[in-house]
């Protein structure tokens, strides 16, 4: 195994056990993985769109990457720990990924000899002198001290800020809690995020002849390592292009297909407009406002969308129509008849006895007990449900 200060060699891996193999954070990344799903239109890849369902988290392919790629040492607890800094997975990236915890929160979990090092105070608004409390320590009970309220000071350092997050998430005693607090590490910019990690990534790998700075320069040392070359990354059915994104992102070369060709354009968008330099995206964003002003144009000068006083419609509603086998007649279907809960708008359902159906009436601003009444649609606990001259139906 090479020492200590070694030059990168090729092929020095090609035979050696990937970390995957040995140590993998998988209740971690699987945390990360279902927030990522549940973040929605949050996602990054969901610009373009959430027509495939069944697209790779991008934390998945970044994790299954990396640790396919790292090797496994003779340390494996270093092993895993430099692969949660490479994550954000570790109290220090956690505590860069902006948690959510107020500077109160903070003072009462940490017992600090000196808070004041740290925090301001202000008495009903009224700023406090730091040695006027002089006499408080922390943990910091509020209650203790009604109409007293802390924060940061102006003038702490950063890497104080950083190291108190750190230490306050660290009370929590889940990762899930944890990390529940904080950004999803695509959420930042990765060169301030990962920053702080490389001394310690690079003296772990220093064997090997690593000295990288970023996850492109990792990725592509590693690949000279293992194969003689940057890694190269397939995937013969790309889907949604999760895989190849993250593998390009993470400075591999990437080669994608698909027989859908929904599947090769979302993979193509995904490639190079999502991942697109910043000057290019600002490009394609100019593009796109200059297309959507011609169409707004043109639909409003057509009258397209519009009805005759000028109102131009912004969302159509529908609804399904089945026939009552017991009376013969057609009844519009929904859970419910609120349009807008805000502007108190309904749907109310007019009986057409010549044509043995319901027209639907649209009404706004009705008072609290129709729009309670609205919330009764005709599709109740599986069954048809409706009046029709004072008498309640209800089919299966």
């Amino acid at each position: 195994m090479p020492v200590s200060g070694a030059e990168l060699q090729p092929f020095v891996l090609k035979d050696a056990p990937a970390l995957i193999e040995a140590v993998f954070p998988a209740q971690k990344v699987s945390f990360e993985a279902q927030r990522e799903r549940k973040a929605g239109a949050g996602q990054t890849l969901t610009a373009l769109g959430s027509y495939w369902k069944g697209r790779k988290p991008l934390i998945l392919v970044r994790a299954i990457i990396l640790g396919s790629l790292l090797p496994r040492t003779d340390d494996p607890e270093m092993d895993l720990e430099i692969f949660e800094q490479l994550m954000a997975f570790d109290t220090g990236g956690l505590a860069r990924r902006e948690p959510k915890i107020s500077v109160t929160e903070i003072a009462r979990r940490l017992t600090l000899a000196d808070p004041w090092r740290y925090f301001a105070a202000s008495y009903e608004d009224k700023a406090v002198a730091s040695e006027d409390l002089a006499c408080l320590r922390c943990p910091f009970e509020p209650d203790d001290y009604p109409g007293l309220s802390i924060r940061w000071r102006r003038d702490i350092d950063q890497a104080d800020k950083l190291d108190l997050l750190a230490q306050a998430l660290a009370t929590y005693p889940t990762y899930e809690e944890r990390a529940g607090l904080c950004k999803r590490p695509e959420e930042l910019d990765p060169a301030i995020l990962y920053a702080p990690i490389w001394p310690a990534v690079n003296a772990h790998l220093s064997r090997f002849g690593i000295a990288a700075h970023s996850h492109p320069e990792l990725v592509e040392q590693l690949g000279i390592l293992r194969f003689g070359h940057r890694p190269k990354v397939g995937d013969t059915f790309c889907g949604g292009g999760s895989i190849p994104f993250e593998a390009a992102r993470l400075g591999c070369d990437v080669y994608a297909s698909d027989l859908n060709p929904i599947a090769c354009m979302l993979t193509w968008g995904a490639l190079n407009i999502i991942g697109a330099a910043p000057e290019q995206c600002a490009e394609i964003e100019r593009a796109q406002c200059e297309v959507a002003k011609k169409v707004d144009r043109t639909i409003t000068k057509l009258g397209i969308e519009h009805d005759s006083e000028g109102n131009r419609a912004k969302a159509y509603l529908y609804c399904l129509e089945t026939r009552c086998p017991e009376t013969g007649w057609m009844v519009p279907m929904a859970p419910s008849w609120v349009i807008s809960k805000n502007r108190n708008v309904i749907a109310r359902l007019v009986p057409d006895p010549a044509n043995r159906r319901f027209d639907i009436q649209i009404l706004t601003g009705v008072p609290a007990t129709d729009m309670k009444m609205a919330e009764q649609g005709t599709v109740r606990d599986g069954k048809l449900v409706y009046e029709l001259d004072g008498k309640t139906y209800r089919r299966p």
